[in-house]
């Protein structure tokens, strides 16, 4: 049966006007379409007066689907099915392509079992089963695919039942175009066709469009481009809750909301009554997976509730009408933005809801609340501002809806110009039937008594004078939303001005997953985090982002990853997803253009700098000590970077005085034009400047030369920095690393600015960073210089310096030895410098435990730096501390007591007691005194020491750094001392974790703590893991000093005695024996690691009771202690206690022993005596 309109009552606009019906992908619950479709074509019959419920193809010109959607359209268009029919094809469908799901990688269900069904319903309705999709027909019908490898536009490729005049698809069956928009990634696999000789391959529609109601628009404009639409009905697969935590289904992939479309599709015609209508089940199927084909009887149970909603009803009932008896028809090439109104009078909207999917902003609405509530009875103007997409208009439009009943009424007015303000305002008056003109609203309200609520939404023009449309008078509230920070000046109360820059994390969790339709579990969270984190917690872009991982069906850690790699261009396809170009309100990057044109030449070279640093922590002492140090200390540099550096010194130039001092003002001038339009923020805590991740991202695709624009940025970073060790320069240096992480390597050929970011990396505690640029610095300075130019030696002797800091040692010990040869050869064997080199090689061989040598030559390099610089010159002090440290090393400790005191008062009096040598002396000093002897009465004044020391190191270097970390773990020495082993080992476990993260294996330190972790586990009887710990310890000390280093052994003992504690006896006796016979076979100057072995082996063979062994390895020990020619050579505390239990064991053994043939021989002497008493 055709439905013949024109038995109908004509419409008053178009008597043959197009009518348009669109469905979502949405898998099983898409069977929730096909129920309220059937409710409506039944309200058309009733409105038409028909005998029987027409077919959808008889009364809709053009229907269109997406993935199910898109079969839905097949059944209802193509074949020309009833909807009761349709009900009964699409359930057979889906039970046959879900019911069987494979266990193997790939796809998880069969693509047969889908085609096979697909291909049965098409024999059944049209006799065979290679029946073409093209076909003639009053009805015109379309779905929508993906071209697997050219998703990036996010533009579908439409197959069509009818030929089109441009962007023609391929020619195929209808199974095969089925095949096509339903093959989602992760279900059913592709489908390659053949499109004008051309193999492409195509997946599912929703990648492109879940809700095809933009390109259904778009399409009707192509082949209809004469004709009015008076009626389009789009209708969703049913909604996803917010929150889904009960969800199983979490990899589902097809998204079951397409709401974020429907919006925009409700903005397009909201001044078109009637004309668009959205059906979507709202409640219910949240927990339904588009594979629960076992669960379509529920789907049809919450149908059927959702369409018994009083709203949903009479929406039903006035769409039925609409496509009966169209009121309103538009040109189908003006359906493409918003729709202008019909009438000439703009109807005034009321205050609208905020967004379903709103959440969190609890910090900026009961600072809102506060300000309006704050007990004075006049009116107050609230100032709510920050970025663009920030989310400013929703936590307006909430604020609103919260306090809806504490005010008379609510009025809400477009503030983007003076056009839609002055509209908004007269509509208003003829609202409320005074008049026609904006003045007259403006006077209305100021002679309406009672609190009323006036929002001035999107008050972003600068040259707007939001004054003029305030209601003269003391009594009523408004609240203005703006990019223009400036606008803080119309605030009318205490705090009446709140910045809104971005969401919380967790709120933009929720956001996210509420949008993208993914249930709660601990690794969607995670996922969730890092999305939010990427985009900067900004909720326009997570709303963006969500919407397209539901309409893509794409996943939170493919979403992940895709944005990794395309970034901006991936948050700009939802531009094209719902086909609005031009609409910037529903894009992020369109929301900060017009803000970018309006602000001068300067302003916009300082935003090109600043996007190339890190988008936190921004200092203004980095231009200011750029601009002076420019001047005062030039840097070479090669002809790569020799435009920045002029650019980049003329742009500095103008914040210097005529002095040549820093012009604070200026600088300042431009960074307040820029905050004008909320493009950085100011932490006044913190004294720095911050970027929105996106704004910076975005604020490059602006620039024309990037490549030349981070060079200059790579400058003006590289000229604030020199070789000055004052304590600001610390502080200063220590902020800069993540601002040179954020600029590519690019600039590590150029030796000059590599040096420079090397010092901040090895300041920063990034030795590995460091190391890699001073590489290639010294292959460059061989390359230009030669290998014994001064430059070549200053680069080769800092990147020694990087390998020691590291662990690498051999290394470290190669490359000092060749700046001493080169030192001595270029400058002379007395010259600073070669004393330097000296120093510091005999800090390597600190660190491989060649304390003699390292002593030796500290002592010379010392006294010469005391005649050469003076005796409080930085360099004497620093190797008076390297001299110290050593003398630890040898547990000479007093002597490093009394060195370390005198240096710190020394360098507290001559830096300042915040200084980091001071600090470094103070560290150390603080261990040492734990490491004394008599430490009972020293571990309180090294607490006091190390707390205080620990303190200034966060406040100038921050929690995670290595300096900061390093005397925490002195600190965690000091509680285990005092039997705080709990504080302890929580301190030395996350120093661990920190440090082998950041700093590596091989770093000395964490080594350190890694032994001490194991030591504090054995005394808390966790031998377990202080045997793993010991393995990893001795398996890392291998690999940097090789397997007979007293460091290695010392360790191998250790976890000999856990092996003991265990009960592994003879595992721990082979391990001593084995590592005692590789040392003895090979000459040693050095007996203290044979004397340590040989006591602990001892120490076993006396738990064993094999006393005459122990004995022999007792008085090895003795002889050697006696015989050594060092007088200050000593054990370790541990094992001097371990020989004297050792020898007061045997000592207690001997006595027993000598007892025991005292008894026997007394009792032999009775025996013979009471036999000798006897005979007589």
């Amino acid at each position: 049966m055709v439905l013949d309109f024109s038995m109908t009552p004509p419409s008053p606009h178009e008597p043959n006007s197009l009518r348009l019906l669109s469905f979502d992908g949405g898998g099983a619950s898409g069977l929730s379409s096909l129920i309220v479709l059937r409710e409506f074509m039944k309200r058309v019959q009733s409105q038409t007066g028909l005998s029987e419920v027409p077919r959808p193809c008889e009364v809709f010109d053009l229907i269109a689907g997406t993935g199910t959607g898109g079969i839905i359209a097949v059944l209802l268009g193509r074949l020309e099915l009833r909807v009761e029919d349709a009900i009964e094809s699409y359930q057979d469908i889906i039970r046959e392509a879900f019911s069987e799901s494979k266990l193997h990688l790939g796809e998880t269900h069969r693509t047969a079992n889908l085609e096979n069904t697909i291909t049965r319903i098409v024999k059944k309705h049209t006799g065979q089963t290679d029946t073409a999709m093209v076909q003639p027909g009053r009805c015109k019908t379309f779905v929508c695919a993906m071209q697997a490898e050219n998703m990036t536009a996010g533009i579908p490729t439409l197959i069509r039942t009818y030929t089109a005049p441009v962007n023609e698809g391929p020619r195929c069956t209808i199974v095969q175009a089925l095949r096509a928009t339903t093959a989602t990634t992760g279900y059913f696999k592709p489908i390659t066709l053949d499109h004008l000789g051309v193999k492409i391959t195509y997946v599912d529609g929703g990648l492109g469009a879940n809700n095809p109601t933009a390109q259904i628009l778009s399409e009707v404009a192509r082949i209809f481009p004469d004709r009015g639409v008076s009626c389009v009905i789009s209708i969703g697969a049913g909604q996803v809750h917010p929150v889904g935590l009960g969800s199983k289904d979490l990899g589902t992939s097809i998204a079951r909301d397409s709401e974020r479309v429907a919006q925009e599709m409700a903005q397009r015609f909201q001044y078109t009554a009637n004309l668009y209508s959205r059906f979507n089940v709202n409640q219910g199927l949240q927990d339904i997976a588009a594979t629960d084909w076992q669960r379509m009887s529920e789907i049809v149970m919450h149908s059927r509730q959702y369409m018994q909603m009083f709203e949903v009803d009479s929406k039903l009932n006035q769409a039925a009408k609409a496509l009966a008896w169209p009121e309103v028809c538009v040109l189908a090439t003006q359906l493409g933005g918003v729709i202008p109104p019909i009438e000439t009078a703009k109807t005034f909207r009321s205050c609208p809801p905020p967004s379903p999917a709103f959440v969190g902003q609890e910090d900026a609405l009961k600072k809102m609340e506060k300000a309006f509530w704050d007990g004075v009875e006049e009116r107050h103007v609230f100032v709510l501002y920050g970025l663009g997409g920030g989310g400013k208009t929703q936590v307006a439009l909430k604020f609103a809806q919260i306090h809806r009943n504490k005010f008379s009424e609510e009025f809400y007015i477009d503030a983007t110009s003076v056009n839609t303000i002055e509209a908004d305002l007269a509509s208003l008056a003829a609202a409320k039937k005074a008049g026609k003109h904006y003045v007259i609203a403006i006077e209305w309200l100021a002679n309406r008594e009672g609190r009323w609520l006036l929002i001035f939404n999107n008050a972003d023009d600068t040259s707007l004078h939001l004054r003029r449309y305030l209601p003269p008078c003391s009594h009523g509230d408004v609240l203005i939303t703006t990019r223009n920070r400036q606008l803080i000046s119309y605030a009318q109360g205490s705090h009446a001005h709140y910045q809104l820059s971005h969401m919380g994390t967790e709120d933009g969790k929720r956001l996210l997953l509420n949008m993208s339709g993914i249930a709660w579990d601990e690794a969607n969270d995670k996922l969730a985090e890092a999305i939010v984190t990427e985009l900067g917690c900004l909720a326009l872009a997570i709303t963006q982002a969500g919407a397209y991982i539901r309409v893509h069906e794409c996943g939170l850690a493919s979403y992940l990853d895709m944005y990794r790699v395309y970034r901006g261009e991936l948050l700009e396809q939802y531009r094209y997803m719902t086909q609005k170009p031009d609409d910037y309100q529903w894009t992020v990057f369109t929301t900060w253009r017009v803000s970018l044109g309006k602000i001068g030449s300067r302003a916009i070279e300082l935003l090109h700098l600043l996007s190339f640093m890190h988008h936190d922590q921004i200092l203004e002492e980095t231009f200011r000590r750029a601009c002076v140090k420019a001047e005062l200390e030039p840097m070479a540099v090669d002809n790569e970077y020799a435009s920045a550096k002029d650019v980049v010194i003329g742009f500095l130039s103008e914040f210097r005085s005529l002095d040549g001092a820093w012009y604070r003002p200026a600088f300042l001038r431009l960074v307040t034009e820029i905050r004008s339009y909320s493009l950085i923020d100011f932490d006044a805590s913190s004294g720095t400047y911050s970027i929105h991740p996106l704004v910076r991202y975005w604020i490059r695709t602006t620039i024309d030369d990037n490549q030349e624009t981070e060079k200059r940025t790579t400058m003006l970073l590289a000229l604030s920095i020199t070789r000055d060790f004052e304590a600001q320069d610390y502080q200063y240096r220590v902020k800069l690393a993540p601002h040179i992480d954020a600029l590519s390597t690019q600039y590590g050929s150029n030796p000059s600015i590599a040096r420079k970011f090397a010092l901040v990396y090895d300041e920063a505690g990034r030795f590995q960073a460091a190391k890699s640029l001073l590489e290639g610095a010294v292959e460059i300075d061989k390359r230009i210089y030669g290998p014994c130019h001064p430059d070549t030696l200053a680069d080769t002797f800092e990147l020694a310096n990087a390998y020691h800091r590291g662990g690498e040692l051999q290394a470290a010990e190669r490359l000092h030895k060749i700046v001493l040869e080169g030192r001595i050869e270029t400058l002379g064997d007395t010259h600073p410098d070669t004393y330097r080199a000296r120093g510091y090689l005999a800090a390597t061989y600190r660190e491989q435990a060649r304390l003699e040598e390292a002593v030796k030559i500290q002592l010379e390099v010392s006294e010469a730096a005391k005649t050469i610089l003076g005796p409080e010159a930085r360099e004497s002090l620093l190797s008076q501390y390297a001299l110290a440290s050593t003398y630890m090393y040898q547990t000479q400790f007093q002597t490093a007591k009394d060195i370390l005191t005198r240096l710190a008062e020394a360098q507290k009096r001559l830096f300042g007691p915040t200084h980091p040598d001071t600090l470094n002396s103070l560290e150390l000093l603080a261990d040492v005194l734990q490491s004394m002897s008599e430490f009972g009465d020293k571990l309180e004044e090294a607490e006091a020491i190390a707390t205080r020391a620990l303190e200034m190191r966060r406040q100038i270097f921050g929690e995670d750094h290595s300096r900061t970390l390093s005397c925490q773990a002195v600190l965690a020495r000091i509680h285990f001392r005092q039997g705080q082993l709990d504080r302890a080992r929580v301190t030395q476990e996350k120093i661990d974790s920190i440090q082998r993260r950041t700093l590596g294996e091989l770093y000395v330190r964490t080594r350190a703590v890694r032994k001490d972790l194991a030591l504090t586990y054995q005394s808390l009887g966790r031998f377990a893991e202080a045997e793993q710990v010991y393995r990893q310890v001795i398996e890392v000390g291998v690999q940097v000093f090789g397997p007979r280093h007293f460091d290695v052994v010392s360790n191998l003992v250790n976890l000999a005695k856990i092996c003991s504690l265990l009960g592994r006896q003879t595992e721990a006796e082979d391990m001593i024996a084995e590592k005692l016979a590789e040392i003895s076979r090979i000459p040693i100057n050095d007996p203290s690691t044979v004397v340590m072995l040989k006591i602990n082996l001892a120490a076993l063979h006396v738990k064993q009771r094999r006393w005459d062994e122990a004995r022999v390895l007792v008085r090895y020990v003795i002889a050697v202690l006696k015989s050594t020619q060092d007088p200050e050579y000593q054990l370790t505390r541990r094992d001097l206690h371990a020989l004297n239990e050792v020898q007061e064991t045997l000592r207690k053994e001997y006595f027993a022993r000598c007892g025991y043939y005292l008894s026997s021989v007394f009792v032999v002497f009775l025996s013979l005596f009471l036999v000798y008493t006897q005979a007589l």
